[in-house]
């Protein structure tokens, strides 16, 4: 009797002390950029590098998360065509991602075009199919799961932990019951991974991003759409905006 007062006890202290989870945690994002190239650009394939890694940062508490960038310096990358010096900078983008899961707020900052938008939404459900696989991410012991996005073309796998109870997760990502830690987009296009939790006391470093344009995720997508069309590239942007110069 005594020895389940105890294991009781014990339980009622862990779920306690998992509704009151907060941290941070620091994520590695991996694009190929040679296979976000179409076909008809094949040749810049010796002029850009194959990878471009970044670093993002996720604050979290059991009900909202918000992602951002970890500041970094432009990287710039010399290279030769025809003969001629060139040098590439790579620019992140601005992205702040805040979601609400209690009330299904959705609110990103991102700048596009050289205009800032600030697209405030509600989160929308993806269709998760759950797959029986498991591997370790950032030390912790995660679960498989894969959806479609028809929207994007993306075929997308997440690895995602029960241990970490905000059901939130890298840029877009969200809906599945823990934390995502690792998500694959298209067979290795962007590899997003977690590299190190850190269970602490936040202050006020979760927020709602403010500033920019208010458009809907709709309206965005059409401002996007319509740029890409014009600058005739396809629709569904970069996480890196690349400057050339000679």
């Amino acid at each position: 009797m005594k020895k389940l007062f105890l294991f009781i006890s014990l339980l009622i202290s862990q779920l306690a002390m998992a509704q009151n989870q907060e941290g941070v945690i620091d994520f590695e994002v991996k694009i190929n950029l040679h296979k976000g190239l179409g076909k008809d650009q094949e040749s810049m394939k010796s002029m850009i590098p194959e990878f471009r890694t970044s670093k993002n940062r996720l604050y979290f508490n059991p009900t909202e998360s918000y992602f951002t960038n970890v500041d970094e310096e432009a990287e710039d990358v010399n290279t030769s065509v025809g003969g001629g010096g060139v040098q590439m900078r790579f620019n992140r983008p601005v992205m702040d991602i805040y979601k609400n899961l209690g009330n299904s707020q959705f609110v990103t900052l991102t700048d596009f075009a050289g205009k800032k938008f600030r697209i405030e939404d509600s989160l929308k459900t993806s269709a998760w199919k759950f797959v029986d696989e498991t591997k370790k991410v950032a030390g912790y012991d995660c679960k498989k799961a894969t959806f479609r996005n028809e929207e994007m073309k993306q075929d997308v796998v997440a690895w995602y932990t029960e241990a970490l109870v905000c059901s939130s997760g890298p840029q877009n990502f969200w809906g599945l019951p823990g934390m995502i830690l690792a998500v694959d987009v298209n067979d290795g296009s962007t590899i997003i991974e977690a590299k190190n939790v850190a269970l602490q006391k936040l202050t006020n470093e979760v927020k709602i991003p403010t500033g920019g344009k208010k458009v809907t995720a709709k309206e965005f997508k059409k401002i996007r759409d319509d740029y890409m069309k014009e600058m005739g590239m396809p629709s569904g942007g970069g996480g890196n905006r690349i400057i050339i110069r000679n």
